[in-house]
């Protein structure tokens, strides 16, 4: 269970609004997304910051990329984690991530000893399964021969 970790105000309101900033600028590439394609549609749900919670995952897998999906989450989970007081505590460690990784990198949800970790084994078990997928699967046959 993660511990509360307590920062001071002025800091969690740098970070807050670092977050919303990053949030908007992506939010705001599906706006402009919107703009190009039709006339009506996201820009009818209100304004950007209601678009997060009402876009469609198909939409946004279509406008953004992979791995600006993951960031939005990401980010989202951060502010979460400032509202209920749990922000700064790694997730899979669950030691205090410093303050220079989180100005730094202010969505991370580790420590940089633990995303190294996490790396590590991502790459293994992406390797493993490129090495599984790759072997031919040959079915058994039950052949009886009569003498």
């Amino acid at each position: 269970m993660a511990t509360k970790q307590h920062f001071d105000v002025k800091f969690l309101e740098e970070i807050k609004a670092s977050l919303v900033e990053k949030k908007n600028s992506l939010l705001e590439k599906l706006n402009t997304w919107e703009d190009k394609s039709s006339p009506s549609g996201l820009k009818e749900m209100g304004d950007i910051a209601d678009m997060a919670s009402e876009i469609n995952e198909d939409v946004l897998n279509s406008v953004l990329t992979e791995n600006e999906v993951d960031l939005l989450n990401q980010i989202e989970k951060a502010l979460t984690k400032i509202e209920n007081g749990t922000y700064g505590i790694c997730e899979g460690s669950k030691k205090k991530i410093p303050v220079a990784r989180l100005r730094a990198i202010p969505w991370t949800p580790y420590t940089v000893e633990f995303a190294e970790i996490a790396a590590k084994n991502r790459a293994r078990m992406q390797k493993d399964r490129r090495i599984t997928e790759s072997q031919p699967y040959i079915q058994a046959l039950d052949i009886t021969y009569d003498d």
